[in-house]
């Protein structure tokens, strides 16, 4: 049986994933589609702006066949951490490919890449790069490119750096996963709106959430679903900051090198992207400042993701083929759960606390949805 995965936000899902999931389907032949979806909180440090249940929902009406969930905690890590959960919980699926997009194609870069990040070379020059105040992004970034300047045209992506991430978590499960590397489709990930096609980047989407322009570029009716935008967060985030001490601060997940003290000094700012101007530095980039601010505002400490693992599964949705896929598995060394019942993992109900915070932030009670599948027929 070929069973493919992706990993994915669906943050909004648009044309381009429909064009990715029909390609998986009907021209790769895959038996069984399967997406591991990040939850209500994205790896950016952002509150997604459908809500898990709704993103469910379009993916299932795309044609993915099993919806499970990458635990918040995890996705609110840098994409290391957050590819490595994502394909182990495909794995654990027993996915057979992985499918992914991509800005170049050139499958050889790639495994260079991976290759050179393995050298005692690479681990030197990153950590001289790091003493020198860089975020690590940009430290292994710069130490890839003192070693081969070609490998440029590979590190510019979001998309491409997530590519190595999952190549390098499929060599460290040690299990074969064939991964297919798939062009993006008329749009890259930092167009803008492009108006000659109806495939737009997420990224663009949500700039443009509000207008009436968007529905054009999703295959589903997005003027009823609630949505969330940065400034949603803006209120809860600073009753968190101004109620915290400074020592309470630094237990919280990412805090480091004194930025406590940093964001303890914020001002009442009214808009969500001046605060995160605000707080940016040389070694504190945006998506790192955006993943501190989600952590303090769903209280995710630094001991609770040290311990944190993939050792359950839970699946948000699924079709018929997905449902009969799922009873027929029998040797996976970890529960998957389609229900939150009693006795279940702890992490499993802080996903219950985190869709709480989200309510909040959407204004809408969705937490009943948490307690059974959404199950598409």
């Amino acid at each position: 049986m070929k069973i493919a995965g992706i990993v994915a936000e669906f943050n909004p899902l648009h044309y381009g994933h429909k064009y990715l999931i029909d390609l998986v389907k009907n021209e790769y032949k895959m038996d069984l589609v399967i997406v591991a979806m990040s939850p209500n909180f994205v790896m950016r440090g952002e509150a997604s702006i459908f809500n898990k249940f709704d993103r469910t929902k379009h993916a299932l009406e795309a044609g993915i066949d099993i919806v499970a969930e990458i635990p918040t905690i995890l996705t609110l890590e840098s994409a290391d951490i957050y590819a490595s959960a994502a394909i182990q919980l495909l794995s654990k699926l027993k996915i057979t490919d992985l499918f992914f997009g991509v800005e170049s194609t050139d499958e050889t870069i790639f495994d260079r890449i991976v290759e050179c990040m393995e050298t005692v070379e690479y681990k030197n020059i990153l950590k001289e790069m790091l003493k020198k105040g860089h975020s690590f992004k940009d430290a292994s970034k710069k130490a890839l490119l003192n070693i081969d300047e070609s490998f440029n045209e590979i590190l510019f992506s979001p998309n491409n750096l997530l590519a190595i991430e999952y190549i390098k978590s499929i060599k460290k499960i040690n299990r074969k996963i064939t991964p297919h590397f798939i062009k993006r489709k008329d749009t890259m990930y930092f167009e803008s709106i492009n108006k000659s096609t109806i495939i737009q980047s997420s990224s663009a989407i949500r700039e443009i959430i509000n207008s009436d322009n968007c529905a054009a570029y999703v295959p589903y009716d997005i003027e009823k679903i609630s949505k969330v935008v940065k400034n949603d967060c803006l209120n809860f985030l600073k009753y968190r900051i101004f109620s915290m001490t400074k020592e309470e601060m630094k237990d919280i997940q990412g805090v480091s090198e004194g930025i406590e003290g940093r964001i303890k000094t914020i001002k009442d700012f009214d808009n969500y992207d001046d605060l995160i101007c605000y707080l940016v530095s040389k070694r504190n980039r945006e998506t790192k400042i955006n993943r501190i601010l989600m952590c303090i505002l769903l209280n995710i400490k630094k001991d609770e993701v040290k311990n944190s693992k993939i050792d359950y599964i839970r699946i948000l949705g699924f079709n018929k083929i997905g449902q009969k896929y799922l009873a027929s598995i029998k040797d996976v060394d970890i529960p998957i759960y389609t229900s939150i019942k009693k006795s279940q993992p702890l992490a499993l109900y802080r996903e219950l606390d985190f869709t709480k915070i989200y309510s909040l932030l959407a204004n809408e009670d969705i937490l009943d949805k948490e307690y059974s599948p959404i199950i598409f027929k």
